[in-house]
């Protein structure tokens, strides 16, 4: 074991590998001949099971943890196996490989044993809420081989999140999610292998207690005093009393600086509240098991720590500028009191701009609103060996400008949005990588996702069971991102059961996703030796814009409960050794026409991935074998396209504002919309049906929302054979858009054959711009 649990993994950065010479994939585009596509294979179901892959099974990937897991529904108990269930927003789903156990009466237990010596326990569960959203708190009672050692308390006040983001604790709003919490506790003394560790709901003990896993670690002795250092306590901290010790924490923080020393956290628990802002300083703890910082404030901040919400409820520091450098966090706790999210408030762990060598190591985070949110820009950062769990939004994010940073060996769990994300708003973040860290269970959004910027890394990780509105591995151009550019590497990495139903677009995200949501994304991705394990959807997607410079080398997608790709734009790059298994659909997903994948040229080594389909999304089928192995020699025949011809199609348009891109006019969502470039009509939005049909009805249609007012706008129609000559198939009118009436409009025509559908916007009552929710396209 690593000193005072640290974890421990290689650092090494192997070189780049530059896929070879191009072949043409011309036997895959013969098989996607079927222009609205279809499969031609009669598919084989088996039931709607998830594996037990566990994530800290994956040999040379993820973080060494100091740690032995065990999941609940392989130790022996009398409570009821929930799941397997994929669902999310289900007490199944969410739980570590979609499996828990439920204690709903006094007697039941789940007993672990040990499978290595260990003095300490720490476990996931979830308990109800109640009718105020405030959440319940009770007891569980733990017994050493049979004998009563203590009760544990536990609460749901920390979890329990409803209703649509960033989301409330009001049960009136439906949508419950983010169920679990976890709970840990250190023995007075070493239990050997063998020993029997039952959690049991005794007379007076909560119920129901629904028990996903247990980690038992050994936990090394509590470390001395480092010399050369201050102690909290010097100047006036008090260990385990709710008194408020952050002035003698900055008083610590700023002798420590100015007589270049240590500052000391001895064993005890100490609150905060208001953040600590450090600089060129140190601070140790005696180990993330025993220094404690509490609070609602409770977080170390370098300097650039943004303002929180300008209301007493959520008070902020006072603005320090510049970027600290030089700041060493190590071997402490910071357990947080954030039970609601609030985006604007930095009730983080840690945050602000910690650059210049900084490090962060071994730290416990829990119950914060992120585990670290850091501001740049800022260059030069190690975060190493970390715990971030049960967050309510982000574990770790670089947010903006910020380079030459190393994410490594960090463990992260049930966070409520990202689980680790670079986010180059306004100045693009680089040259920074992700590496041998494993993230569970967000609860929103991704594993991992790298939303602009360039030359970043992402390496040896593994990802596993994220549940709404994202994959495991996410590569995007959205939030207002700088584009991407440079070298993105996406290599050796390993997701587990990700990628999943958006509860919003009402289809399956894929475990490797590509968005050019804000614009088509041009820089170079490298995605090389990743492995995609029982994928609830699509291994791989490509949606809204184009992605231009995509090389795939060695990706083994093994089991996907619908496709292998799912194209809803067209992709160019190379594909090379890309395999996949146990595809329950088709092998590609693929309403865009024949030369959807044309742009991807094969290197060959490529397989099981031939069949195509088009149509209505459907459920998922797992240990399937509908992928293909061959090209057919005789193209399937595509029957008459029916219902709305532009759903998921292609897309263009002239212009569009940042965070609305065209794709989003044919998602099948109404709350989402393009809007055009302001104030600059004329502006287009062109939708590639992917072969031509017979169009002759339009319907239009805006946000239903009441919070959009009525307008018109005035409207060209005009169709193409070929995307370059067009002609107007709908002259210029003005179209009443009421939310009173369903905010649509419908346009009819002489029915035409055209493949390429173009919107001329040329005046708009209620913004200057073009603006589309949905353009749907019907034969008449």
């Amino acid at each position: 074991m690593s000193p005072l649990g640290v974890f421990s993994a290689p650092e090494n950065r192997p070189p780049t590998r530059k896929p070879p010479g191009k072949r043409r994939l011309a036997a895959l585009a013969a098989a996607l001949l079927a222009a609205g596509g279809l499969t031609t294979l009669t598919v084989v179901a088996a039931p709607a099971t998830a594996t037990t892959g566990s994530a800290l099974a994956v040999a040379g990937r993820g973080a060494t943890v100091p740690f032995a897991e065990q999941e609940a529904e392989n130790a022996t108990t009398t409570g009821t196996v929930i799941g397997p269930d994929r669902t999310a927003g289900t007490l199944a789903g969410e739980a570590s490989g979609r499996k828990a156990v439920t204690l709903s009466g006094q007697g039941q237990y789940v007993e672990f044993t040990l499978t290595a010596a260990a003095n300490s326990l720490d476990f996931r569960y979830s308990l109800p809420d109640n009718a105020q959203g405030t959440g319940i708190t009770g007891t569980i009672s733990v017994y050493v081989n049979g004998t009563h050692n203590r009760d544990l308390t536990l609460t749901s006040r920390y979890g329990w999140y409803y209703g649509g983001y960033p989301f409330s604790n009001d049960p009136g709003q439906g949508k419950a999610h983010h169920f679990y919490d976890e709970v840990r506790t250190l023995f007075a003394t070493t239990y050997p292998a063998g020993t029997k560790i039952k959690l049991q709901v005794d007379a007076g003990d909560v119920t129901p207690a629904t028990i996903d896993l247990a980690d038992f670690e050994q936990v090394a002795p509590a470390a001395a005093r480092p010399a050369n250092s201050v102690s909290v306590t010097d100047y006036g901290a008090t260990a385990g009393d709710t008194s408020d010790d952050a002035a003698a924490f900055d008083a610590a923080v700023a002798a420590a600086k100015s007589q270049g020393k240590q500052v000391w956290i001895p064993a005890g628990s100490f609150t905060l509240n208001h953040h600590i802002t450090v600089d060129q300083v140190t601070i140790r703890g005696a180990g993330p098991w025993y220094s404690e910082l509490h609070g609602a404030r409770a977080g170390l901040f370098g300097k650039g720590e943004p303002a929180s919400c300008s209301t007493p409820t959520y008070p902020g520091n006072a603005a320090v500028p510049g970027s600290s450098t030089g700041v060493g966090l190590y071997d402490f706790a910071i357990i947080g009191e954030v039970t609601a999210r609030v985006d604007c408030d930095q009730a983080n762990g840690i945050g602000g701009a910690l650059g210049g060598g900084s490090v962060v190591q071994n730290l416990w985070i829990q119950h914060t609103k992120v585990g670290l949110w850091l501001d740049g820009p800022f260059d030069g950062l190690t975060v190493r060996g970390n715990r971030i769990l049960d967050q309510t939004a982000d574990g770790l994010n670089l947010h903006q400008g910020i380079s030459n940073t190393l994410v490594t060996n960090n463990f992260l769990r049930n966070t409520g949005d990202d689980g680790l994300a670079m986010w180059a708003e306004h100045d693009a973040d680089h040259h920074n990588t992700f590496s041998f860290n494993t993230v569970l269970l967000p609860i929103l959004a991704n594993n991992i996702a790298i939303y602009g910027g360039h030359d970043n890394t992402v390496s040896d990780n593994v990802v596993a069971d994220n549940q709404d509105q994202g994959g495991g591995l996410h590569v995007a151009n959205r939030f207002s991102a700088v584009p991407l550019s440079g070298t993105t590497t996406i290599t050796r990495n390993t997701a587990i059961r990700t990628g999943v139903l958006d509860s919003n677009w009402q289809f399956g995200v894929g475990a490797v996703w590509f968005d050019g949501r804000d614009s088509a994304i041009t820089g170079r991705i490298d995605v090389v030796d990743n492995d995609l394990v029982d994928n609830n959807y699509e291994g791989v997607q490509f949606i809204d814009g184009a992605t231009g410079d995509v090389h795939f080398d060695g990706l083994r997608i093994s089991g996907a409960g619908t496709f292998a790709w799912q194209l809803q734009s067209k992709p160019s790059g190379t594909v090379k050794n890309v395999v996949a298994t146990n595809v329950g659909r088709a092998g590609v997903y693929n309403c865009l026409g024949p030369d959807a994948l044309i742009g991807l040229a094969d290197q060959g080594g490529n397989s099981g991935w031939t069949t195509t389909f088009c149509g209505s999304w459907p459920t998922p089928v797992y240990n399937g074998d509908n992928g293909g192995t061959t090209t057919p020699t005789t193209p399937p025949t595509t029957p008459p396209p029916s219902g709305n011809l532009a759903l998921h199609k292609g897309t263009t348009a002239s212009g569009s504002q940042g965070g609305f891109p065209p794709g989003n006019a044919v998602d099948g969502n109404t709350s989402s919309y393009w809007e055009s470039t302001n104030n600059a009509f004329p502006q287009t939005l062109t939708v590639d049906l992917g072969g031509s049909t017979s169009v002759g009805r339009l319907v239009l249609k805006l946000p239903p929302s009441n919070d959009w007012g009525a307008r018109t706008q005035t409207v060209t129609v005009q169709g193409s054979t070929d995307g370059s000559s067009f002609s107007t198939l709908k002259s210029a009118a003005g179209y009443r858009f009421d939310p009173a009436s369903g905010n649509s409009a419908t346009v009819t025509f002489a029915a035409a054959t055209t493949r390429y559908l173009r919107l001329s916007f040329t005046g708009n009552t209620g913004w200057p711009a073009g603006q589309l929710a949905e353009l749907e396209a019907y034969a008449s």
